[in-house]
Formats: structure tokens, C-alpha cells, sequence
């Protein structure tokens, strides 16, 4: 390009070479494999890092019910017409809760950290780590509040870090090996 640029006839068209060169470029970065990859990985983990990001922000919300704010979820069942067991449940376990959801918050800021760095390994033994706190806290809430017909719809949470998730990652992760070989 530099060679070429002194003979353009004018700035205006000095411009426009660099502008379609510099198009050329953007485009062939974008069929590279490689930049896909780590597009792909960089999605996934701003993703991971906005879970983190609201489950934090739903145990500060956990923390202010603690000290006497307003518990909408309480004033349901009770408005339910929830018996008295059920209620002294979820009062028992919300410390509970609000702990799991600091803790799977933090795991999922971990695990998107490591995925932005590209270090798979630790990006998967947290993912794990946030699967298996996640699963705990479905547990808790299925002890409390019994679902009788079907697949709880807790569990539907669960699918998306359990299964597209991890497809997503052996998917990119094959694809990544096969051009490098």
C-alpha cells in the first residue's frame, strides 16, 4: 500500500485506496477461523459475566430483605394462602440462598475471566463449579416449594449452562483443532 499511495492522483483518492484497503483486510480477518474462535469465546464469556452480574445483584437484593426491605416473594405466598411450614421454609433458607447466589455470582465473574483469557481448562472446572451451586440451589428451592406435575420448571435453568454451553465450547473447540492440524 505505501508504495502505491504516491501515485494517486489526488487526497481524495489516496482516501478511498486505504478506505477499500483497509475494508480488504477487515473482511479477510473475518473468514479466519481464529478470529471467529475467539469471537465465539469472547461472546460466551460476556454472557457468562452478565450472569454473574445478576446473580449478584439478586444477593444485594437478598441482603436488603434481610434488613427489613420489602419480600415480594413472602407477601406471594402468604397471599397464596401458603400454610404457616411453608413460609417459616423459605424464611429458614434465605441466608441460604443468598449465599449460594454471592457464590454463583462470583464463580460465573471467575469463569468468564478465564474464558476472556483463553484458559479453557479453569474456564471449565468453574463452569463446573457453577453448575454444581446452581444445581444445589434448585434443590433448595425444590425442597421448599414441591412441584408435582412434570419437569419443575427450575430446571429449565439449568439446561442452558448444562448443555448449550457445553456443546458450544467441544463444538468451537473441534472445529479449532481440525484447522490447526
Amino acid at each position: 500500500m505505501a508504495a502505491e499511495l504516491p501515485h494517486t492522483e489526488n487526497d481524495r483518492a489516496a482516501l478511498a485506496y486505504a478506505a477499500g484497503c483497509l475494508v480488504a483486510a477487515i473482511r479477510e480477518r473475518a473468514h479466519e477461523f481464529d478470529t471467529r474462535f475467539a469471537a465465539g469465546l469472547w461472546s460466551v464469556a460476556v454472557t457468562t459475566s452478565l450472569f454473574g452480574i445478576i446473580q449478584l445483584a439478586c444477593a444485594v437484593r437478598g441482603i436488603e430483605v434481610l434488613f427489613g426491605a420489602r419480600d415480594g416473594m413472602r407477601e406471594a405466598l402468604v397471599h397464596d394462602g401458603a400454610n404457616l411450614a411453608l413460609v417459616a421454609r423459605y424464611d429458614a433458607a434465605r441466608p441460604i440462598v443468598i449465599g449460594i447466589f454471592i457464590l454463583l455470582g462470583c464463580v460465573h465473574l471467575a469463569s468468564a475471566w478465564f474464558l476472556s483469557r483463553m484458559q479453557l481448562r479453569k474456564f471449565f472446572i468453574t463452569w463446573c463449579a457453577a453448575l454444581l451451586i446452581a444445581s444445589v440451589a434448585v434443590m433448595i428451592q425444590l425442597s421448599i416449594v414441591r412441584n408435582t406435575g412434570g419437569i419443575p420448571s427450575e430446571f429449565h435453568g439449568l439446561l442452558v449452562p448444562a448443555v448449550v454451553l457445553a456443546a458450544l465450547l467441544a463444538w468451537s473447540r473441534g472445529r479449532h483443532k481440525g484447522r490447526m492440524s
